[in-house]
């Protein structure tokens, strides 16, 4: 995984022409599910979705293609000379590798969040409260954090609540990243006065899991806290963070997803802004704005431009 992660810093790849957009098994033996926007060895990029520096949503949701859809824009244009009042803007996209369906989340106006949906695929977003949309493994179930509430849902019905689960009260955490463990299980990473947490809530108990914690030395009031939390999940099911060393330099942990220990770490790549992992396919931005994509020990695929965030 290291030497991957380093490679990705400097690697300039074309884009590999688009396979079967079946699943298919990774170098670690394990096989995503079948999706008609499940990511292949030869096309990395299915599935993925991004936001570029001008707050606009980019998608990789075309099933045989390797070309990305820039979407209109979606919330608030923070550099439109007038947005009509508080910002509401996109900070994450979750895509469905079953059925393609995108879902764009938005802070910070409500506080609870926005969560942008297209159910007829005509263009016209709906809304749903909540923001921070992680999709299940499956590509079934949606999540959405709801202020002080994890509400899950099905892909196919977002509006209709199968299960809510308390969060930390809104003056104890602030939660910034979400994303499902396995099928059954979400975690979502934030920060209260005593550092940075993750809670794991468990579907078929219908419960969270006491906090578990990255560390005591970034909390809610320090700064640069995108450096501290939820990288994913990596292809053998561990939890990865992000976190700082005690020399103040960043690192990507993997973590034993039962007793949250960390069984590796890593530096992470000088220049690294954000970093997700979604089993077998990683994402990552550079603080130029490079977004590189790789699946497994594929070669890595980069796009030159101005991203801000990709997962």
């Amino acid at each position: 995984m290291l030497r991957r992660l380093l490679a990705v810093v400097c690697a300039a790849v074309s884009l590999a022409a688009c396979g079967d957009s079946d699943a298919a098994p990774t170098s670690s033996g394990v096989t995503l599910p079948a999706g008609k926007c499940a990511p292949t060895a030869d096309n990395p990029t299915l599935g993925l979705a991004a936001i570029n520096q001008k707050y606009r949503v980019v998608v990789w949701d075309q099933p045989g293609s390797v070309t990305a859809r820039e979407l209109e824009q979606i919330g608030d244009d923070p550099f439109a000379d007038s947005y009509g009042g508080d910002l509401t803007v996109v900070e994450s996209v979750a895509v469905s590798p079953a059925t393609c369906d995108v879902f764009v989340g938005a802070c910070c106006e409500p506080v609870s969040g926005i969560t942008y949906f297209d159910r007829e695929k005509d263009g016209e977003w709906e809304i749903l409260t909540g923001h921070l949309p992680a999709i299940s493994p499956d590509g079934e179930l949606l999540s959405l954090v709801s202020y002080e509430q994890l509400v899950v849902s099905s892909v196919a019905d977002p509006e209709k609540a199968i299960v809510t689960f308390d969060l930390p009260k809104a003056d104890v955490a602030t939660m910034y990243r979400s994303r499902w463990i396995n099928g059954d299980e979400i975690a979502v990473s934030g920060f209260t006065k005593d550092g940075a947490y993750v809670w794991v809530a468990r579907m078929s108990e219908g419960t969270v899991r006491e906090a578990l914690r990255i560390t005591p030395d970034v909390t809610w009031t320090s700064d640069n806290l995108w450096r501290v939390g939820l990288i994913g999940v990596d292809e053998s099911d561990n939890i990865v963070t992000g976190n700082v060393s005690a020399t103040g330099t960043n690192i990507v942990e993997h973590r034993y997803p039962d007793s949250f220990e960390v069984h590796k770490s890593d530096d992470a790549p000088e220049g690294m802004m954000t970093y997700v992992i979604n089993g077998a396919r990683s994402a990552m931005v550079s603080k130029n704005g490079t977004l590189t994509v790789w699946f497994g020990n594929g070669d890595p695929v980069t796009f030159d431009g101005a991203y801000a965030w990709a997962g």
